[in-house]
């Protein structure tokens, strides 16, 4: 019951961390918050089951029956969420994830029969004349169930880690090992209950590494989004110091004519190896943001304006160095405004007005030759 309560608290902090800033249109944070009330659910169910288990009564019994069945019907539910959230975040695709749902459903369809028709017999489970609760004859399936999904779904992501980022593939592959280890224990040794406070910490561990990144990440280029920028610039202030604050804007020159030529997803291409230039161009301290459409945004600390116009300098060698290998059909090019947060009564959004006019006067000359 305490493991329990504990579980049902971090569940709580994560659902109140996320719930002002999730996005109840994308499809995986959905499926993470219904991995969230799912394992809340269950939670409470185990402690019911607990606190039913041995008390007298026909009401009781009806009682211990209902949470019962429901505790065995949503085990592998959970099992099969986790895959269906994998699968949506490795493909992102709702066509790809509507082909296997019906496939990936008939398991759990048979263990809700299986776990109803225990009501009348000695099946997954049964509870006796005491109100004791008892193991059935085939309670072996349910947990067979719940692992083939947790294991396939491992499987699933070591052949196609291809398609993620090394971060995420560590992530997502760790998921599954604390609720296997807790179900195993909990198989074994009759009368302990570990598995769903195991899945809890999986969920914790989902939120801090990956879930919680996409609340201050764009998803399409992995640089910090708007938001991000904006609480960052807030947090920063003119140093005092030697170092100064400095800040590039950034705007891809031509982007509308590459989606009308190429299509929107080589316009979407364009933007992630604009991307991966500004990431292998900036250092790690460096803040490197998409600030919305084909704009970006680098906030950094220098010792004065010559290193801005150093970095600057790079970053027009990485993109010559892209385009000379010809990945593309068409050439990166960019317009950029720039200069140090100097003024300790400028606001951030002025700043940000500042160098982003900059910006559209460099790229106006650009456009005149």
């Amino acid at each position: 019951m305490e493991l329990n309560c504990f579980g049902l608290a971090v569940l709580l902090l994560i659902f109140l961390n996320i719930r002002r800033h999730i996005n109840r249109y994308l499809l995986d944070q959905k499926l993470f918050l219904s991995l969230i009330f799912t394992t809340a659910m269950i939670l409470v169910l185990d402690m019911f089951m607990w606190l039913f288990d041995g008390m007298p009564g026909i009401l009781v019994r009806i009682a211990y029956l209902i949470v019962t069945v429901s505790y065995y019907v949503l085990n592998p539910l959970i099992c099969v969420l986790w895959y269906f959230y994998t699968d949506y975040y490795i493909n992102r695709s709702k066509p790809h994830l509507g082909k296997v749902l019906l496939p990936m459903l008939a398991p759990v369809f048979v263990n809700l029969i299986l776990s109803v028709l225990s009501t009348y017999g000695n099946v997954l489970f049964y509870i006796d004349g005491d109100n004791l609760y008892h193991r059935g004859r085939f309670f072996l399936v349910m947990p067979a169930i719940s692992f083939f999904f947790l294991a396939y779904t491992m499987i699933y992501m070591i052949c196609n880690r291809g398609k993620l980022q090394r971060r995420e593939y560590v992530t997502l592959l760790v998921f599954p090992i604390p609720p296997i280890i807790g179900g195993i224990i909990q198989t074994r040794f009759y009368g302990v209950s570990l598995i769903w406070i195991c899945t809890t910490i999986s969920l914790l561990i989902i939120f801090i590494n990956f879930q919680n990144d996409q609340l201050n990440t764009d998803h399409l280029t992995g640089l910090y989004n708007r938001r991000q920028l904006d609480d960052y610039l807030h947090a920063k202030s003119p140093s005092s110091g030697a170092k100064s604050i400095a800040g590039i804007m950034i705007d891809l020159d031509s982007f509308k004519a590459v989606n009308d030529t190429y299509g929107h997803n080589s316009g979407d291409q364009a933007l992630k190896y604009f991307a991966e230039i500004l990431k292998n161009t900036f250092r790690k301290s460096d803040f490197t943001a998409r600030y919305g459409g084909d704009e970006f945004v680098v906030i950094m600390e220098v010792g004065g304006k010559a290193d801005l116009e150093k970095a600057i300098g790079r970053l027009s060698e990485n993109v010559d160095d892209f385009n000379a290998r010809k990945l593309v059909p068409y050439e990166i090019g960019f317009s950029v405004g720039y200069d140090c947060y100097s003024s300790s009564e400028e606001s951030s959004s002025d700043f940000l007005n500042h160098i982003d006019s900059l910006m559209y006067s460099n790229k106006q000359k650009t456009k005149n030759g």
